[in-house]
């Protein structure tokens, strides 16, 4: 089989599977960004738990494979990019190790059904929500503040894109209307103390009587960047682009009152009333006939004696 004839989109057969494909397709305002938990060859217990801890903490914008798959996503995409293509999901979190690359982490991204951009880390502290011990109570939906510390975000160019990749990340772009601190439950401290270190610390918010009251729940990790591959500038102003709104149409004879109701006018054509349909009526039978005259010959004889 060709890559031509692989890469062709196969047609809906039926309304649901037309649906289900328009769902798939761009749309002007795009829904929460799904995230992919998949484990690669081998991994590590730290690893597994670090994804199984985020994988809660998105809920319900996350998907997990549980068994483990044989993907080099840096020497080839194509297996990652039917996963996440297959699941709806636009970002990835792959996990593995090996004796070259021990506790790995890859975070990526797509964009038009391949890979827009990935980082790869390698973890070197890790500490579980477990042993905080803390007990965590995140409402769903809830939108994380992201912080991120250090002055390599603000000029370095490596660190530029890890800060708006990290932001995709967890930000999940949950559409809400308004901003309340009451509402702040989660807080996601990225720091960055060289070129090569960072570190990803998990808080949560919590109301007491005397105050707010900032504690760390976990998980807490520290990584050193490995390898990077970022897209180019073109492909990256197109995955950014945002299409116009469509003008609405201009609505002739409308207005709206000061309670917002709609009104309008309408222009009826003048009716042919020699073309009204009519109740047609039956002519009178013979019985209906006598008796006609039997009432005019009796009236006729009421007058008679009046006169």
């Amino acid at each position: 089989m060709s890559d031509q004839e692989e890469t062709t989109p196969r047609g809906a057969k039926t309304h649901k599977g037309k649906r289900i494909l328009e769902s798939r397709e761009p749309k002007l305002v795009e829904g929460p960004k799904q995230t992919l938990f998949i484990r690669g060859p081998k991994t590590s217990l730290s690893v597994r738990q670090l994804a199984h801890e985020w994988h809660l903490i998105k809920r319900d914008f996350s998907t997990t494979y549980n068994k483990n798959h044989e993907i080099q996503p840096f020497e080839d995409t194509k297996q990652l990019e039917t996963f996440c293509e297959r699941s709806q999901c636009s970002m990835f979190c792959f996990v593995s190790n090996s004796k070259k690359r021990p506790d790995n982490l890859i975070i990526g991204r797509t964009f038009d059904k391949k890979i827009l951009d990935m980082v790869e880390l390698h973890l070197k502290e890790f500490k579980s929500q477990e042993e905080f011990g803390t007990s965590v109570e995140i409402p769903m939906h809830a939108r994380p503040l992201i912080i991120f510390n250090g002055d390599v975000f603000g000029f370095n160019p490596n660190h530029m894109k890890l800060h708006n990749l990290f932001t995709d990340f967890f930000y999940e772009n949950v559409p809400i209307q308004d901003i309340k601190s009451q509402e702040i439950h989660l807080i996601i401290s990225i720091t960055a103390t060289n070129d090569t270190s960072l570190a990803i610390t998990i808080l949560q918010k919590q109301n007491h009587e005397d105050g707010i009251k900032i504690q760390e729940i976990g998980p807490r990790c520290i990584f050193e960047i490995r390898r990077t591959k970022w897209a180019d500038d073109e492909l990256f102003k197109k995955a950014c682009r945002q299409p116009k709104p469509k003008a609405k149409p201009h609505e002739k004879n409308i207005v709206y009152d000061e309670v917002g109701d709609k009104r309008g006018k309408v222009f009826v054509q003048q009716q042919d009333l020699s073309t009204l349909a009519l109740k047609k009526r039956k002519k009178l039978r013979k019985g209906d006939q006598k008796l006609k005259a039997r009432i005019e010959s009796q009236e006729q004889n009421v007058e008679v004696n009046e006169e």
